[in-house]
């Protein structure tokens, strides 16, 4: 019993730490929702891994109420907002 419920929990990590997209993504975009907000990165930036090792930035621009379902927008630079 304890093998199954350690390899259930083993999966269980890495397929969560391999999945970060949700339903809002768009081509070259990879996006989370965080806390009701939605935030937006360029695939394979540096600033997505960063998100995904040490949570949200200092530095971020905001768009509030502006996304799908009313929720916030966010992303560490506007250009990424705006595409």
């Amino acid at each position: 019993m304890k093998k199954l419920t350690l390899s259930a929990m083993l999966l269980t990590g890495q397929l969560a730490g391999a999945t970060f997209a949700s339903q809002f993504d768009k081509p070259g975009f990879v996006t989370k929702v965080e806390d009701g907000r939605l935030w937006v990165f360029r695939e394979g930036s540096q600033e997505l891994m960063d998100f995904k090792a040490n949570g949200e930035p200092a530095k971020q621009f905001t768009y509030v109420g502006t996304g799908t379902e009313g929720m916030t927008v966010k992303a560490v630079d506007e250009k990424a907002l705006k595409d």
